[in-house]
């Protein structure tokens, strides 16, 4: 039987909640949550089950990736932009524009002041926040997920391709290109202390990293140790 069906795309649909395409988020109050539903975010009041307000985009740009902060949220989309909303106004504040394909991952430094953003069309891009540009462009893989390191000197990506790789932002080069996984890697995180970072992929295991902070030449080097599998 030929799969004629998987030529054509839905068109239209009622009734979502929730998209497959993104990760749901709450907001930082912990009183919302952020739920993309195809081109629109609904924000859901927890406690009382029921969605207060709806951020729109235009018709046809579908959600792929969207990242809570303090006053609002970010989001990306599959046309390759990024808009960053005021949750109280429900309002789009900025508009970023620089990847050719689907925004897939967010993450902002601890500060605030830089967003990192990877996509489909295998780059990530550090974004001023406040200057509303992107500085500059990493060339490597489809990513998955972004977490900054070391005060934000350094920025760890995670990838369809099943590596993980180490970037320094001071000479936005690969320093370190990490194996193990062997299938998708799709979610990473660090705990706030930076002992750790953890990664989930479609095999039955996460992983943990130990991030060493060296001293080499009075410059902080982060590297990753391991891994350590813990199976599921």
């Amino acid at each position: 039987m030929v799969k004629a069906y998987l030529r054509y795309e839905p068109a239209a649909a009622f009734g979502v909640i929730a998209s497959v395409d993104s990760s749901i988020a709450y907001d930082s109050s912990g009183k919302h949550l952020l739920a993309p539903a195809l081109e629109k975010v609904g924000v859901w009041h927890v406690r009382q089950g029921v969605c207060t307000k709806t951020s729109r985009s235009f018709f046809g740009c579908l959600l792929h990736s969207l990242l809570s902060i303090l006053s609002g949220f970010v989001s990306g989309y599959a046309d390759g932009s990024i808009r960053i909303w005021d949750c109280n106004k429900g309002t789009c504040e900025t508009t970023l524009n620089g990847h050719k394909g689907a925004v897939t991952a967010l993450r902002y430094n601890k500060l605030g002041s830089f967003l990192a953003s990877g996509g489909k069309d295998n780059d990530v891009i550090l974004w001023d926040v406040v200057g509303e540009a992107g500085l500059f462009r990493l060339r490597g893989h489809r990513v998955t997920g972004l977490v900054f390191l070391d005060s934000g000197k350094k920025l760890v990506s995670s990838s369809k391709d099943k590596f993980l790789r180490v970037w320094d932002l001071d000479t936005q080069h690969c320093m370190q290109i990490i194996s193990g996984h062997h299938t998708e890697i799709w979610s990473i995180d660090a705990d706030p202390e930076e002992r750790y970072l953890v990664t989930g992929s479609a095999d039955p295991e996460l992983r943990f990293y130990t991030i060493r902070h060296d001293l080499v030449d009075e410059r902080s080097m982060s590297k990753l140790n391991g891994p350590e599998a813990v199976g599921t």
